[in-house]
């Protein structure tokens, strides 16, 4: 039984359509169809109910299923296995992370490069762990990790956060500094609707309570860490961010202690098999290194100049 045919089954499985598995596969939809046609008349089974709202397996699909899945699984398997014993060393490594890590890793890139010759480092922003059982993405570093098979992950940083403000607009606004700041401050926050209320860098409970009694025209919502720090920097307001951002930066000012609730934890992630490759274990074990040599600032250690201010309380 030819291969190609069950994967492209095996596609159509996934996908639930002929266009969406070509897109997958990389054929055209009419190769599509006739390969699925032709595996239909060679086994003498009727494999899909076809309808409006697509390609559905039949009982007979059905029970073929936890083979093909067997030999999907080995077949990718493989390939990794391949992939992992022709690895020399060197060449792409592909880094996926949230917006505030993500960031941390672009701005300590040439330190990095340093760390790892032969390497070529590409830094993904995603906002979730992304596939890295394949060879698009091989290493993530999140908050939250998914209970997948093959995933493996270690703890390589704390992150304290705390309200932070330029350094222009606070003197503009010493109130910043006392809890007159929830009333007489603007605010630059996270759009939870936009950017989801799991997510973990929405704000903790007390803060988020306290903005959402805010006037809406003194908070602005945006939905990218990019997007915040850029406000944040224009003098907009006030924000709650990770103090490895906020204390590298001379014009920001940090007018309160560390949020004990916005603790996060950052972990280094990779499927335990794309963790053999050469290049990847070189790769996860200076990112790992770069962390624990910035744990001062990610813990909120290496800031600030001046006291603090007001703590912030529910």
């Amino acid at each position: 039984m030819d291969w190609d045919d069950l994967r492209v089954i095996h596609a159509v499985v996934g996908t639930g359509s002929l266009s969406a598995a070509a897109r997958r596969l990389g054929l055209s939809q009419p190769t599509i169809g006739r390969r699925v046609q032709a595996l239909e008349e060679r086994l003498g089974l009727i494999l899909f109910d076809r309808g409006a709202d697509g390609y559905r397996p039949t009982p007979a699909l059905e029970a073929l299923l936890p083979h093909l899945d067997a030999m999907a699984e080995a077949g990718v398997a493989l390939e990794r296995e391949a992939r992992i014993q022709a690895d020399p060393g060197t060449g792409l490594v592909r880094v996926a992370a949230d917006g505030w890590a993500s960031r941390f890793l672009a701005e300590r890139l040439p330190r990095l490069r340093e760390a790892l010759p032969g390497i070529d480092l590409a830094i993904d922003f995603e906002r979730a762990v992304p596939d890295l059982g394949g060879d698009s993405v091989h290493l993530g570093v999140y908050t939250a990790v998914p209970d997948l098979p093959g995933l493996r992950s270690r703890l390589v940083a704390r992150s304290a956060y705390a309200v932070y403000g330029l350094r222009s607009y606070v003197d503009r606004h010493p109130e910043a500094w006392t809890e007159d700041r929830f009333d007489r401050c603007e605010w630059v926050i996270y759009d939870r609707e936009r950017v989801g209320g799991t997510s973990p860098i929405t704000a903790a409970a007390p803060v988020r309570a306290r903005l959402e009694a805010v006037p809406g025209p003194r908070v602005l919502r945006l939905t990218t860490t990019d997007l915040i720090l850029s406000a944040l920097m224009s003098g907009a307001g006030l924000a709650l961010i990770p103090c490895f951002i906020g204390d590298d930066d001379p014009e920001l000012v940090r007018v309160s202690p560390i949020v004990p609730e916005m603790e996060h934890r950052y972990r280094l992630v990779v499927h335990q098999d794309v963790g053999r490759s050469p290049r990847v274990a070189r790769a996860k074990e200076a990112i790992a290194a770069l962390f624990a040599a910035e744990r001062r600032l990610m813990e909120g250690e290496a800031g600030p100049a001046e006291p603090v201010g007001a703590p912030v309380t529910a």
